[in-house]
């Protein structure tokens, strides 16, 4: 279940098997159970197998159906398995000894490709029909697994990961200037599913893509994210039994099945919160653990940087089932490996890569099998409600605003004066001026581009209308539905999903509960008012898991810890290599078409080890993020000159 490969040749040449092998070596870290190509004249598939769930053991891809001539790949864990088997008149017996992939490809043949939409998952999917002379590519409903493709001259090719296309000698491994540049500029989502590489495409979450034997390529989007009419105009008590029923359901789909355990980046929050304390009725009496791992400070670290630490051990006293690890910045290093995670990337590292990296490898080293995160809660279940305040003045309901207004003072223990200004006035500024003092404050410039790029970039950037990160998102008083579907069609528009291609290399499988499509589908049809209420934001998750989260979390405060808490200390343990770097770099000429050097270095030495922000130092980050694109461009091209 763990990648896919192939190519279709419609220029009238057979597939070579040399390609398709080449294919699988690139990708064989996906698949170290069992890997197998199926070849046939003008199409050619390739199936790797991670074993994670129970089922996997029956799983013998590529799959085919000789009667209709079609051939059948996919990386999948299809959750309502026993709703497909009994639309298929399957017995439960038949299923137990089915794979997802034998119900998936059940599925295709019984309703066509528009059956993808029937199916609950995490999946990616091709699938070949000789009789039509087709190949259709099929991506879940919010892109949770990864599906690339490549159209060349004569061919279509295919992969779980960019290392798999770019194996094939046909598929240039080219840079595409102007996704380079948006990806620079920290607005690399295309609606298109173009990368930052000539020619090479994600397919889009929710999407099926069609070629045949012509070459004509043809895409159509089988979902969006929309309000399940089911749970639309229900009242307070319903929402709470649903939060904890369909999140439980997206949580225990993810564990229930697994043969190994599963762990999960835990920040102590809310969202990460909710997975945590539905994992206990999942795992239940079999007694499994959930792993998590947290980025934090030393133990003995006596500062004022915040952390997760104390909410997540919070959280362990309060669930015995978590299997609770630390990782901290001490003995890491920005700059180690740097080349090599930039070839199992397929991309630029980032700043915090290296924590990331220790992360997974203490999931894997305790036998981990799945990776989560609580990414989505946010715009799913669990809005911030920073501005609720300002969104009730606006709209007028100034009866509900006063007793809000009340409501958040008891509960954050201000003044009249101090809940106006932090909770009203500031939020309703945030657009304004009041964003570029913020700006101002964080070592960044006030308008435009904060990333240190040069000054033609600036102006293209001008010229073609780039705008800067954040601007044109959601704005204070903005309907809660409005911004979730704002940020769900952005992140269904992400060429991969979250950690992804980082947890394959350590043979971990990535997934995000928040991101399943029926939590989705919940998410959107929950009343604004239930998001915000007695003056307290997260007011469903406060209800819904009342008897499951820590007794500290009904009266816990808005805000939330930096997840790479120790971040400035290792940028400013790596800086004069870093400097060094950019001094090589400056001097050597071509990369400064793209990067303002002088103000990349001021950028990352103006905040001394002591001025930190509890790990939001952006200008530090930024200059980081900067400088490892700028190594990883010259690592790609080869040369600086």
């Amino acid at each position: 279940m763990s990648g896919i490969f192939g190519i279709f040749r419609f220029d009238g040449a057979e597939v070579s098997r040399g390609d398709l092998d080449r294919q699988q070596r690139a990708l064989a870290h996906l698949g170290p159970d069992r890997a197998q190509i199926e070849r046939d004249g003008s199409i050619g598939v390739g199936a790797l197998l991670l074993r994670i769930n129970q089922e996997d053991r029956y799983d013998r891809q590529p799959l085919r159906d000789d009667g209709a001539g079609s051939i059948f790949v996919c990386d999948a864990r299809i959750d309502n398995r026993e709703d497909i088997a009994a639309a298929l008149g399957i017995m439960d017996s038949d299923a137990s000894v089915m794979a997802d992939s034998d119900l998936a490809f059940a599925a295709v043949r019984a309703w066509g490709m528009d059956g993808v939409d029937r199916l609950v998952g995490d999946f990616v999917i091709a699938l070949w029909d000789a009789a039509k002379q087709t190949l259709t590519l099929a991506r879940d409903h919010m892109g949770q697994r990864n599906l690339y493709y490549y159209m060349g001259d004569g061919f279509i090719a295919f992969a779980s990961e960019i290392k798999g296309l770019w194996a094939l000698p046909d598929v240039p491994r080219t840079l595409r200037e102007e996704g380079f540049i948006h990806r620079l500029l920290m607005q690399p989502v295309s609606i298109s599913g173009e990368t930052e590489f000539e020619g090479v495409k994600a397919l889009l979450g929710g999407t099926l893509l069609t070629v045949n034997a012509s070459g004509a390529l043809t895409t159509r989007r089988y979902w969006e994210p929309h309000a399940d009419p089911a749970h639309v105009g229900r009242d307070e008590a319903y929402y709470i039994a649903a939060y904890r029923r369909v999140l439980g359901e997206a949580v225990a789909c993810r564990l229930r099945r697994a043969t190994a355990p599963a762990g999960i980046f835990m920040s102590g929050g809310f969202d990460t919160g909710a997975i945590c304390a539905l994992a206990g009725p999942a795992l239940g009496p079999r007694g499994g653990k959930l792993i998590t791992v947290s980025s934090v400070m030393p133990e003995d670290y006596r500062g004022t940087i915040k952390q997760v630490r104390p909410w997540v051990e919070i959280c362990r006293r309060a669930m015995p089932h978590l299997d609770v690890r630390y990782v901290t910045s001490e003995g890491l290093d920005i700059l180690e490996g740097m080349e090599q995670t930039f070839l199992s990337n397929d991309g630029a590292s980032t700043d915090y890569r290296c924590i990331v990296d220790a992360m997974l490898k203490e999931i894997a080293s305790a036998g981990g099998g799945v990776v989560m995160d609580g990414f989505g809660g946010d715009y799913t279940l669990n809005p911030r409600g920073a501005d609720a305040l300002v969104r009730l003045l606006r709209r007028g309901l100034l009866r509900r605003f006063v007793t809000e207004l009340a409501a958040t003072r008891r509960h954050l223990g201000q003044t009249w004066k101090q809940t106006l200004a932090r909770n009203v006035i500031v939020p309703g500024l945030r657009v304004g001026l009041f964003a570029r003092l913020q700006r101002l404050r964080a070592g960044l410039v006030a308008f435009g581009h904060t990333t240190p790029v040069s000054a033609d970039i600036l102006a293209m950037a001008r010229r073609d209308k780039i705008a800067p990160r954040g601007a044109g998102g959601p704005r204070a008083g903005d309907s809660v539905t409005a911004r979730k579907l704002q940020l769900l069609k952005r992140m269904q528009n992400q060429p991969r999903a979250g950690y992804s291609v980082p947890a394959s290399a350590f043979g971990l499988k990535f997934t995000e509960p928040f991101h399943d499509k029926r939590v989705v589908e919940l998410g959107l049809a929950i009343p604004e008012e239930l998001e915000f209420k007695n003056g307290h934001t997260r007011h469903l998750a406060r209800m819904a898991l009342a008897d499951l989260y820590p007794p500290g979390f009904q009266e816990r405060r808005p805000g939330n810890e930096d997840m790479a808490p120790g971040m400035l200390a290792l940028a400013n343990r790596a800086t004069p290599r870093i400097l060094a770097e950019i001094e090589r770099m400056e001097t050597a000429g071509r990369l400064k078409a793209y990067f303002d050097f002088p103000r990349m270095r001021k950028m990352l030495t103006q905040r001394s080890a002591d001025q930190h922000a509890s790990g939001n130092e952006y200008d530090t980050r930024q200059a980081v993020n900067a400088f490892m694109s700028a190594r990883w461009l010259e690592h790609f091209r080869g040369d600086n000159s």
